[in-house]
């Protein structure tokens, strides 16, 4: 081939070096583009939350010694004789790890540590019809305190395991590890903006409930016993999805011996820019 005829094929050599899989480099540019920013709205907004939860009919608490500088708060929440409970949980920046292990008599017990005092979050309880609530929230920092390299705060969540659970979880940004497999849910819903959440859940044979868990940057690891009935729907907008142990049944992912007929764990995951990671363990 001439030189010539070599430079009249390097513009449709590059034109096709473009394209990958139909898709132009311009269009994943901007899904990409789109992905990132709904993500950091979702969680910059909840980075920005400033108001509190509204006190509840029955009690509005304030446990947090505001005080505190350098120094982790402990509380605890009883069950006031409750056979339920209703757990909602916002942090705007920091480390979040929620497990099992609160005493028989305490619907959770929490270990804050914020490098401010104005960083402690606020703690509101209620009772209603036997159904324990509480919402702790970290009311949010101001302008350029974000960004500060000592900023994050880090919280330590137990979680009574013997009576059941409805929990939301909410971080605006960073990493999240809810280890909830002695826990007893009646339903999860996780929020994450930016940073990578880990969700490790029980076998519920007696019990279905249904979980959503929303991700936007950072990778989100998910893992359920193998006995389990569970089917999971997973999209995600930039990365990949890997599965260990799991079935692909059309776009969900189902555990071996899977049975719609009993009752089931629903999961739904969205997932913004990273890796989902399913296992069975």
């Amino acid at each position: 081939m001439t030189e010539s005829g070599e430079r009249q094929q390097q513009p449709a050599c590059i034109h096709a070096c473009l394209k990958i899989g139909g898709i132009s480099a311009a269009r994943i540019v901007l899904w990409l583009a789109a992905i990132t920013i709904v993500s950091f709205v979702i969680g910059f907004g909840i980075l920005a939350l400033s108001g509190g939860f509204p006190p509840g009919p029955d009690e509005s608490l304030s446990l947090f010694r505001h005080s505190a500088f350098y120094t982790p708060n402990t509380t605890e929440v009883p069950l006031d004789g409750a056979v339920a409970g209703d757990i909602a949980l916002t942090l705007g920046a920091g480390e979040l790890r929620v497990r099992g292990g609160a005493p028989d008599a305490v619907l959770i017990g929490t270990t804050v540590f914020s490098r401010a005092p104005e960083w402690q979050p606020e703690l509101v309880q209620s009772i209603n019809n036997s159904r324990k609530s509480v919402e702790i929230t970290e009311k949010g920092h101001k302008g350029k305190e974000w960004f500060a390299v000592d900023s994050p705060n880090s919280w330590t969540v137990l979680v009574n395991e013997k009576v059941p659970v409805r929990l939301e979880v909410n971080v605006g940004a960073g990493d999240s590890t809810l280890d909830l497999r002695k826990i007893t849910l009646e339903s999860l819903t996780v929020n994450n903006g930016a940073g990578d959440t880990t969700v490790e859940l029980g076998n519920y044979p007696d019990r279905r409930f249904d979980a959503t868990i929303r991700n936007g940057v950072g990778d989100l690891t998910l893992r359920v016993p193998p006995e389990s009935n569970t089917r999971i729907h997973a999209e995600t907008g930039l990365g990949d999805i890997t599965s260990n142990g799991f079935v692909q049944d059309g776009d969900s992912f189902v555990t071996a011996g899977f049975n719609p007929s009993l009752a089931f764990n629903e999961i739904t995951l969205n997932q913004g820019v990273g890796s989902i990671i399913l296992e069975t363990l």
